[in-house]
């Protein structure tokens, strides 16, 4: 063990040997040594410059924010809700592909020649894992491969690449659709462009303008029914473009209501630096009932509904009527109370007492409004206002009550007809020589209720086909 005059002898003795080797240098030693080149001032070195921009901008920055009293963290920080872009992770490469699945080629590289894009797919047991999107580029003969997560991995397929920065190699598009929200439930498009030498999801700039199907509009939804706006998206010519439905249509039981001819806004997607799309206006375009469009005329508007002729044909007591529209029966109306008779294709009898004063049955059964089975619509012949629906309820053809503010009636602002082709209409009187057209709907098992068409104006109220848009 050391004790105090050891160390104490230890400390001296190299104090003497540092002062001896401090004797033997002598000032020529001291001389700077020449360079292999010659060396720039260091404040004329590029990362000396760069550093020192930085200081003087923070001083400002910090001098400003003490002036002004502004947070600086909000301008710096990343929005939370900005399009994110990362490169994916080197997974899947023991992934099989799918045989249901497509082999796109495009040029990923701009370099003229087509890649070979295989989908692997990842093993899961509901196959809703990723997929891996592999290829060989042609200009480097290396290996890119992206990550995607769409709901199936079985049977993926893509749209017509597109060239989104105008840069001369082509991005690829996978469509996404939403299984699990069922085939009402709006899609959209996920694009990859190659970047760093991987394929790369790009971010999307206002995504609500990048949708396919009918999109809830916030705030609409009532206890029957909800307003939806319709979404496209396709490629054109190379461009990524996308539609909305100017106006909104009513969708219940399953059901949209939308004309044939729709006003559109349009959109075409171009690609920034930074991997990120982004809408740019296109005007109005104006699609036909066949699905094509077309830049808007002038005054363009939305169509209304295909205005089927009223059924005027009806039948009353001691008549019968055969119906022969999806589900087959004779119906009848017998006299007495009277009661309505109605004798089903599978042998089922059914008998409902009427509580209408002369009783007429339209001879077409309201499929729209109730097709499962048998359904029929009783008007009177002393009291033009009374208009019923019945439906087959197990052995019995009961009333279906109303739902809403819209009167099931025919009177002077409340028109109410059965069209040939078996939908039931409502138009009601808006008081400047409009009408608003409703059509009705089963939203239960026993309950009718009225979804809006829109505005509709006719040449003679009394007869619906010659209805026109205002």
């Amino acid at each position: 063990m050391s004790t105090p005059d050891t160390m104490s002898a230890m400390e001296d003795r190299l104090r003497a040997a540092l002062a001896a080797r401090a004797e033997l240098v002598r000032p020529e030693d001291l001389a700077p040594l020449a360079p292999v080149v010659p060396l720039r001032p260091r404040w004329q070195s590029p990362w000396v410059l760069l550093a020192t921009a930085a200081v003087v901008l923070l001083i400002l920055g910090v001098v400003f924010q003490g002036v002004t009293g502004r947070q600086r963290s909000d301008d710096v920080a990343p929005k939370p809700d900005a399009p994110q872009v990362t490169l994916p992770a080197d997974v899947g490469r023991d992934w099989k592909t799918d045989d249901l699945s497509s082999t796109p080629r495009l040029d990923l590289d701009g370099d003229g020649i087509k890649e070979k894009v295989a989908f692997l797919a990842e093993p899961t047991k509901e196959h809703d894992g990723r997929i891996r999107l592999q290829t060989t580029l042609s200009s480097t003969g290396e290996e890119s491969w992206g990550i995607a997560q769409l709901q199936s991995t079985i049977g993926t397929y893509t749209l017509d690449p597109i060239d989104a920065d105008g840069d001369g190699d082509q991005e690829l598009v996978l469509p996404y659709d939403d299984l699990q929200g069922g085939p009402d439930a709006p899609g959209h498009p996920l694009v990859f462009d190659l970047r760093d030498g991987l394929l790369v999801q790009l971010g999307v700039d206002q995504p609500e303008l990048l949708q396919l199907g009918n999109v809830q509009v916030p705030g609409s939804e009532t206890e029957f029914y909800d307003l939806v706006r319709n979404f496209s998206y396709g490629v054109e010519d190379g461009r990524l473009v996308s539609t909305r439905s100017v106006r909104s249509f009513a969708r219940g039981n399953m059901t949209v209501l939308r004309p044939g001819t729709i006003v559109r806004d349009s959109w075409t997607w171009s690609l920034d630096e930074a991997g990120v799309l982004h809408p740019e206006p296109a005007g109005c375009l104006l699609e036909t009932p066949d699905g094509r469009t077309t830049p808007c005329p002038d005054g363009a508007r939305d169509g209304i509904p295909d205005l089927a002729p009223a059924s005027t044909s009806t039948l009353g007591v001691g008549e019968t009527a055969d119906f022969t529209e999806g589900y087959r029966f004779s119906a009848r109306i017998q006299p007495g109370d009277p009661i309505l008779a109605v004798d089903g294709s599978d042998g089922r009898a059914m008998a409902t007492v009427l509580d209408v004063p002369d009783p007429r049955l339209a001879t077409v059964q309201p499929t729209a409004v109730f097709y499962d089975g048998a359904s029929v619509v009783v008007t009177s012949a002393s009291d033009p206002s009374r208009v019923e629906v019945l439906a087959q309820r197990g052995n019995f053809m009961p009333e279906l009550d109303r739902a809403g503010d819209i009167p099931l009636e025919n009177t002077a602002d409340n028109r109410t007809w059965l069209a040939e082709d078996g939908t039931l209409l409502t138009a009601t009187a808006a008081g400047d020589g409009t009408w608003e057209l409703w059509q009705w709907q089963l939203v239960s098992g026993d309950r009718i209720t009225a979804l809006p068409w829109g505005p509709v104006c006719f040449d003679d109220v009394e007869d619906p086909s010659t209805g026109h848009a205002c």
